[in-house]
């Protein structure tokens, strides 16, 4: 009888996108109340949501075009919504630990999942991509991660947002690299590369610049139009995300780049607020929540019976190298132990990012059908651990870390 009733549920569903939306805005918010009533952040609730619902188990939900455009505005909504949260003074305050935990939490993840690669026999273009898509730190996720665990506060957020922004620059710029090892028999073209390096410097001076000097004017254009002052955040946001596409990187960092520069000496503080109460009703109250759901769509348990020993010792690897990278670039970066464990767990989430390089991987036959299931199942995986980890760790310590409160100006 219920297997009957979910069949016909599953398929009104499939049949109708508006009803399938309607279908998972319930289970995310059912999902977030159960979450809130057991003290567990919502993310959580959303991610285990899309694997019960979803194709893995029971497949009431189903994934569709619709879903797919409304998780691809989710991160973008995530992500301008993050750097609307950073202050750009406390980026500035704290680039030498950013830039170490960013260096350290990539380099050291990769290496230690190349050589894992190379101890089970993959090819060396298979070995380096792979190394890559475990290196990747999921922005969205930590940010999101942070904000349920209201962490805000704290300078550790600062630090983790700007050494994954370093990171994820990092992958994507090794990236073009990467492929013509893969698609060229081991050769590089290093004028593919050093054109990479060159719109990546170029899309970081170019948005500092508009920051600077262009945002100031248009916010006191927008200043006595309050109204409009969310259209003109939309459209700044799709601005940088269209020049970060340009300069080879994901329309996310854009986003963020964006969002980081709209603060009150910008805009005035009622429009600011209005700005900021409306993209987190959106970020967090429908995007948001569709775009963690669809993460688990991707997933399938069957790659554990055919490799599992290899997905075994790459999600180690992926674990193991993301915390000790980052944790080793926060301690060089003279934070205490109990900072540098945070951010070893924080930074451990994979997501988007990570999904795009490995969909690229399989079409560029780079990697085949079974190392593209291992590397969304661990994808599913660490993006999992930071809100567990990270909350049981909080409550151990008694969130006993170096406080920093945001002064935007």
């Amino acid at each position: 009888m219920m297997e009957n009733l979910i069949s016909l549920i599953s398929h009104l569903a499939h049949d109708n996108p508006t009803l399938n939306l309607l279908m998972l805005m319930a289970i995310v918010w059912t999902t977030g109340v159960i979450c809130r009533a057991i003290h567990q952040p919502p993310v959580l609730g959303e991610l285990m949501a899309g694997i019960i619902f979803g194709p893995a188990f029971l497949g009431l939900i189903s994934p569709n075009e619709m879903l797919y455009i409304l998780s691809e505005l989710g991160v973008f909504f995530l992500m301008f919504y993050a750097g609307l949260e950073t202050n750009p003074l406390d980026l500035k305050k704290f680039r030498l630990q950013s830039t170490l935990v960013g260096i350290c939490g990539f380099v050291i993840p990769f290496l230690i999942a190349y050589f894992t690669c190379k101890m089970f026999g993959l090819a060396l273009g298979q070995s380096l991509f792979i190394a890559l898509g475990l290196s990747i730190t999921a922005i969205a996720v930590s940010a999101r991660v942070l904000h349920d665990l209201e962490l805000t506060d704290y300078r550790v957020t600062p630090i983790i947002i700007g050494a994954s922004i370093i990171d994820d620059v990092m992958a994507l710029s090794f990236f073009t690299a990467i492929t013509d090892i893969g698609t060229n028999s081991g050769h590089i073209h290093w004028f593919n590369f050093g054109l990479v390096m060159v719109k990546v410097l170029a899309f970081f001076a170019v948005s500092i610049g508009i920051g600077i000097w262009l945002y100031p004017k248009i916010g006191r254009f927008f200043a006595t139009r309050s109204s409009k002052g969310f259209t003109f955040a939309l459209i700044m946001a799709l601005l940088f995300g269209i020049f970060a596409e340009i300069a080879g990187l994901h329309i996310i960092i854009g986003a963020y780049m964006a969002g980081l520069f709209v603060r009150e000496g910008v805009v005035s503080p009622e429009l600011f607020t209005k700005i900021s109460d409306r993209f987190v009703s959106i970020t967090y109250g429908f995007l948001g929540p569709i775009f963690f759901v669809s993460l688990s769509f991707h997933v399938t348990f069957s790659i554990f019976q055919t490799h599992l020993l290899l997905t075994s010792c790459l999600l180690l690897a992926a674990i193991i190298g993301k915390l000790a990278g980052a944790g080793c670039g926060a301690l060089a970066g003279r934070m205490n132990g109990r900072e540098a464990t945070v951010v070893g767990l924080a930074m451990n989430g994979r997501g988007a990012v990570e999904l795009v390089v490995a969909s690229i991987g399989l079409q560029l036959g780079l990697i085949n059908d079974e190392i593209f299931s291992i590397l969304v199942l661990i994808a599913f995986i660490t993006t999992s651990l930071p809100p567990i980890s990270l909350k049981l760790y909080l409550e151990k310590i008694n969130y006993k870390l170096v406080s920093d409160p945001y002064t935007r100006r």
